[in-house]
């Protein structure tokens, strides 16, 4: 410890250590340097044991273990993931544990929200949802994604695939909410939107899988106007710089075009 910074009076630092010297004659470790160093060693050890005995029981769930979470994963006969962080283990182990459950659609959305980070909703011809989905047939369902950064969409389709009735097909929606709230400003100018999306899962698409791709820009209010609204869509775009060999391999499919709203 820097002597320059290292005051007496102030230490020891560790609660413990403050407990037990507050048992000990006042004045007589006042000004004792290696009196109070002893009962610091002391008290960090009991800090330390004392703080696991805090903590056990959020390790007892693997919602809120940490160092327990090595627990779980033997009990579920998985590997010991300690160079993962917590968060991804606690979705490996929701992922192996919520399977063996009945599946239901609350069930459903509770292991893909464990398992995604997303709020997930479940929609079908019983519930419609906070979305009012109305189904194309009876054995079709739609899975809503809702929440920020890339969803998985192949770790989804493969949970779905376990999860869903034989007989049922799906839809997954993967929703991004920006909401602007102008109630308390006079005007808002909003001179350039632009929104780019890049999907690479086409390959991994299977019989009973659909995707769909939907944007929806809704202004509600009494006085507002759009002007000059349009709708710029690039598809299978490709430069000619080098990344793509002219050998016949490539679909010459691209599509840029303009649309008016």
């Amino acid at each position: 410890m820097d002597k320059e910074k290292f005051d007496i009076e102030a230490f020891p630092t560790s609660e413990s250590a403050l407990r037990m010297l507050s048992y000990v004659s006042q004045g007589f470790y006042d000004t004792s340097y290696v009196g109070k160093w002893i009962y610091q060693v002391m008290g960090l050890e009991y800090d330390e044991a004392r703080k696991l005995v805090e903590e056990l029981p959020y390790q007892m769930f693997p919602e809120t273990a940490t160092w327990g979470l090595m627990y779980h994963e033997i009990k579920w006969q998985l590997p010991v993931m300690t160079n993962l962080p917590y968060e991804k283990r606690r979705q490996l182990i929701y992922e192996k544990r919520d399977y063996r459950s009945p599946i239901t659609p609350y069930r459903m959305e509770t292991y893909l929200k464990n398992t995604t980070g997303f709020s997930v909703f479940i929609a079908d011809c019983h519930d419609s949802g906070p979305y009012n989905y109305t189904p194309t047939h009876p054995n079709t369902f739609k899975v809503f994604f809702v929440g920020e950064g890339t969803l998985d969409l192949k770790a989804v389709n493969k949970a779905l695939s376990r999860l869903k009735q034989s007989h049922t097909t799906y839809v997954v929606n993967d929703r991004v909410e920006i909401v602007i709230d102008n109630s308390n400003l006079e005007i808002v100018m909003l001179r350039s939107i632009n929104i780019h999306l890049r999907f690479l899962f086409w390959n991994i698409l299977n019989a009973d899988t659909r995707n769909s791709l939907r944007n929806k820009i809704s202004i509600h209010g009494a006085d507002e106007k759009i002007e000059d609204v349009s709708l710029v869509a690039r598809i299978n775009l490709w430069f000619l710089d080098g990344s793509v060999n002219l050998d016949g391999s490539r679909t010459l499919n691209a599509e840029c075009r303009k649309e008016a709203l």
